[in-house]
């Protein structure tokens, strides 16, 4: 696990909150000196906020954490305020390692998407929630959006983790707090950090046994002086009685996701066949593009007229080896396709097996339709185009929340 000092400025001043009415707490340390103590003591990374900027954008302390960002070589977050692509590149031409957004990442998705593009790995997203529901302008207003909903578009704008911020912290237990945040958690392969649920060590240690989260946002604390970074890194040091898994861990460490290889099993002898197939193929990918589709019958340039049976059966293994998923449309199978081949070859190997079908039934299925782990059924195709961005979006959501889950076996990590 991760500690994150938090430095929080106001005024010129370091200050922290105990509570969301409670007016902030101005501490007597200059904030350059607080960061010079934090970096003695072993910080690696620091999150900086220019309160100021972020409560009403009149006033700012630009100038303070840029003299930050020249005093220290370890990375830096910088949030607060940020609203514009500009803003962003400034920050990061200036020095800062990464820009959190809060407001922004929730409201414009187009923008956080153009930023995410032109700075990969560099901007994280600060998710505040009361009561269950995403909070923006700076805590002030609720949106009608719950987290779940809101993760899902993040991970796909490309921010490289989310920090998350429950409001409800400060009058209730922290262990709900955190309950929430493992529920974001679940729906993302991105790194997840709790921020403000450390009050003490203990609360600290709870942070550090709970799987998958990344790390922790520590300000008051630190600031108030209830323990030292160094006695906090000492109790995020110890083993984990429940390390996270190998998946989260390697994708965190690059920051970004992974791509998540799809193996696509279905009949693509007549014309129809391969256009649905290219088609599914372009909407899925137009909704998650960090899923890629091979379709074996396109993509591995087989020469059919001399290859043996085998042969082909070899390559299609192969590329079935070199799968995160097999996706299997059950419709128009015929005894001439390989579909049954390849869903008893991805179910041997242990390969995560997801099925397409018009209208799924529940009994009576057939045999290649209960080799399948999850089976996602459409109905009406009148409206070809809205039918498959429905399926795109139904399929990716589950590949994601499966990701999350760790229930896919050998999902890509490096």
């Amino acid at each position: 696990m991760i500690i994150v000092p938090e430095v929080q400025i106001s005024g010129g001043q370091l200050v922290t909150r105990t509570g969301v009415r409670t007016p902030y707490i101005r501490h007597e340390i200059d904030p350059l000196e607080f960061v010079d103590r934090l970096v003695s003591e072993g910080a690696e990374r620091l999150h900086v906020v220019d309160v100021d900027a972020a409560s009403s954008g009149d006033a700012d302390n630009g100038d303070l954490v840029r003299a930050i960002l020249d005093s220290v070589d370890i990375p830096v977050q910088v949030a607060g305020g940020t609203r514009t692509v500009n803003q962003v590149d400034e920050w990061l031409e200036t020095g800062a390692a990464a820009v959190v957004l809060g407001t922004l990442a929730i409201t414009d998705q187009g923008l956080l998407t153009e930023v995410c593009t032109r700075h990969p790995g560099a901007i994280l997203a600060n998710l505040a929630t009361s009561e269950g529901v995403v909070m923006i302008d700076g805590w002030q207003t609720a949106t009608a959006f719950r987290p779940e909903d809101i993760v899902y578009d993040l991970q796909l704008a490309g921010v490289a983790g989310i920090i998350h911020t429950d409001i409800d912290r400060f009058d209730v237990d922290s262990s709900a707090s955190l309950a929430l945040t493992m529920e974001i958690k679940n729906r993302t392969v991105m790194p997840v950090f709790s921020s403000g649920t450390v009050q003490n060590l203990e609360d600290l240690a709870q942070v550090h046994y709970l799987p998958n989260i990344h790390g922790a946002i520590v300000g008051h604390a630190l600031a108030s002086g209830a323990f030292s970074l160094t006695e906090a890194l000492e109790v995020a040091s110890q083993p984990q009685t429940s390390p996270e898994p190998e998946v989260e861990t390697s994708v965190a460490e690059r920051g970004i996701q992974s791509v998540v290889q799809v193996y696509l099993a279905s009949y693509n002898r007549s014309p129809a066949a391969r256009w649905w197939n290219h088609d599914l193929r372009q909407a899925i990918a137009e909704d998650n593009p960090y899923v890629e589709i091979t379709i074996p019958q396109e993509d591995l340039e087989i020469e059919e007229a001399s290859a043996s049976r085998r042969e082909v059966q070899t390559l299609y293994e192969q590329a079935m080896d070199a799968a995160d998923v097999v996706l299997v449309v059950l419709d128009g199978v015929e005894n001439e396709a390989w579909t049954a081949f390849e869903c008893g070859y991805a179910r041997a190997s242990g390969k995560y097996l997801m099925g397409l079908a018009v209208s799924p039934r529940l009994e009576g299925r057939s045999r290649i339709e209960s080799m399948c782990d999850f089976v996602v059924g459409f109905g009406d195709l009148d409206d070809k185009q809205a039918t498959l961005s429905a399926l795109a979006r139904e399929i990716n959501q589950h590949l994601l929340s499966e990701q999350a889950d760790s229930a896919l076996d050998g999902l890509p990590v490096d």
